[in-house]
């Protein structure tokens, strides 16, 4: 498979964008964190979605550069309507006001509805986590994006609804929390087929509501994902039935009722200044001390030491950089065919 420096992902990405019709910046901003989830490990959310971003945006469904408006607004909540833009824009900018907000008012609380797939949602955290902030961040969705099934149900009802959260950390990156409430992201199932392979015991059901490791009975549009937790997953589905309250109810995207309907992402995030709460070095001496307490945890013999969480996308990211992030075959096909649609040049891989 071919593999490409990170720059150059990042320089067709923006080129890409630019051709479809989002304004220059806006394109840099899709680019730059399209590729940092290949960088963290997360191809799922990456370069990958360049051919299906643009059939979305030929059939209306993706807007390039729809303004991000702003609804209502007090000193310290608003919300905004994305008016079909890309997520990553809308979503970015709900996250940009929430920052603003909180830096005045020590807190803030803001809802993006009208809005496509915002992509990795680790990002938005990351973002004022590094700004020395505390974030957390839901994501729901309707339409096509209704893939999971309630505990104890066999119909797809609920959208896969993430949940992300970042804390400040002060002895490196964001302290980060990322994950679907369902059993895994839909698109890692896309990439298991892709790649031959057979999925895990405990994600998905088939039509029939019949346990499979099977990617294509997930695929064909009958089978369902399992809400996280397996034999527990009441906790991942009541996860997720908040996550359509905040976003869907709160932030005004609607929730799971409405299936009939293309995809719709909706955000809702949480933005706090941790020093409302406790002082800055106290916060510092707490957060390193709990980090090297877990960290010296005893474990098994030959395993790897424990890691905080977004540690493990912290060292994709630095040996991606070197390295370079290889691109599955069917995927750089797929992309190739858009790239030469829109007249973008193709990056040359590397070495």
């Amino acid at each position: 498979m071919p593999t490409f420096t990170a720059e150059s992902l990042r320089e067709m990405s923006c080129a890409f964008f630019a051709a479809v019709g989002f304004s220059a910046d806006e394109a840099a901003l899709i680019g730059r964190l399209l590729v940092e989830a290949n960088l963290t490990g997360h191809d799922t959310h990456g370069v990958r979605h360049l051919p299906r971003y643009l059939e979305r945006i030929r059939k209306g469904e993706i807007v390039p550069g729809a303004p991000v408006t702003v609804i209502q607004e007090t000193p310290t909540t608003a919300l905004l309507d994305g008016h079909r833009t890309l997520g990553h824009v809308a979503a970015t900018q709900g996250v940009r006001k929430g920052i603003e907000m909180a830096r005045r008012m020590r807190i803030s609380a803001v809802g993006v509805r009208n809005l496509d797939h915002v992509g990795r949602v680790g990002a938005y955290p990351e973002m004022a986590a590094r700004e020395g902030l505390v974030n957390l961040t839901f994501v729901n969705a309707q339409g096509w994006g209704i893939q999971v099934a309630p505990f104890g149900g066999i119909e797809r009802r609920m959208g896969t609804n993430p949940v992300a959260m970042g804390f400040p950390n002060p002895g490196g990156d964001p302290i980060l929390l990322d994950f679907a409430t369902c059993a895994i992201a839909a698109n890692k199932i896309r990439q298991a087929a892709e790649h031959g392979d057979d999925i895990g015991p405990g994600i998905i059901l088939d039509g029939d509501g019949n346990p499979s490791q099977n990617p294509a009975d997930f695929l064909n549009g009958r089978g369902m994902l399992r809400p996280l937790g397996g034999d527990q997953g009441h906790k991942g589905f009541a996860l997720g039935v908040m996550v359509d309250l905040f976003c869907g109810v709160l932030a005004g995207s609607g929730t799971a009722v409405m299936h009939d309907q293309p995809l719709n992402n909706g955000i809702f995030t949480i933005t706090i200044d941790p020093r409302a709460f406790i002082a800055e070095a106290e916060y510092d001496r707490q957060v390193r001390e709990l980090a090297a307490y877990l960290r010296a945890s005893k474990t098994p013999p030959g395993a790897d030491p424990v890691m905080m969480p977004g540690e493990f996308e912290e060292r994709n990211r630095q040996r991606r950089r070197e390295a370079g992030i290889a691109v599955d075959e069917p995927v750089w096909s797929n992309i190739r065919e858009a790239l030469a649609e829109m007249k973008v040049a193709e990056p040359q891989p590397m070495g």
